[in-house]
């Protein structure tokens, strides 16, 4: 086996690639679907951690940066952008803890929801970063601040695990082939529904 060293738009992704010649003993499993949900939700819930940290990073700026002898976090401009951002988040985080509590069920309800989480978590990541280097003007993108590395982070791990598109296409999918309405909110009560 050899691993070849990748370069990734994030620094401080350590990213390889693995040749080996593929042998019964290096088998894994021949179903990589639920890999694919896991990596899904792991990425999900990564960067919604990454994402409060950027909100956090954000609100703790605006409250110590002074423009025109006040804090720039008491300007309307800046709450409004750090307000959406959080909101972002608060809406994405539920999605992401119902992904992971759906897992175990493998139907296509708990893939959809794998896939909903993916796409919400990093769509609120993605907008809490921007956030923060805006809040943070010209020092967001210097080294002495964290927050462009975490942008990098949610636009790297926007693609990990499948890309928009591909997520869009599984909630798609479930759309039309398995039950809708108030009484199928949850993969369980989808597969009680089938079983």
């Amino acid at each position: 086996m050899q691993l070849t060293r990748v370069e990734s738009f994030d620094p401080f992704r350590r990213l390889f690639r693995v040749d080996w010649t593929p042998a019964a003993e290096t088998r894994v499993a021949t179903d990589w679907a639920d890999t694919v949900e896991r990596g899904q939700i792991l990425a999900a819930a990564q960067v919604i951690g990454l994402g409060q940290r950027c909100i956090d990073m954000a609100v703790a700026y605006a409250k110590d940066r002074h423009q025109f002898g006040k804090p720039i976090g008491s300007y309307q401009a800046i709450k409004h952008l750090v307000a959406t951002a959080q909101v972002a988040i608060e809406f994405a985080r539920p999605v992401v803890q119902a992904a992971a509590a759906e897992l175990p069920l493998g139907n296509v309800a708990s893939r959809a929801r794998a896939a909903h989480a993916k796409l919400a978590a990093t769509e609120a990541a993605q907008l809490a970063a921007q956030t923060a280097v805006q809040v943070h003007g010209a020092m967001g993108m210097t080294w002495e601040v964290d927050v462009h590395f975490f942008l990098k982070r949610a636009r790297a791990l926007k693609t990990a695990w499948g890309t928009p598109g591909a997520h869009t296409a599984m909630v798609i999918e479930r759309m039309t082939v398995a039950p809708t309405g108030p009484a199928m909110t949850f993969a369980s009560e989808v597969a009680q529904a089938a079983g």
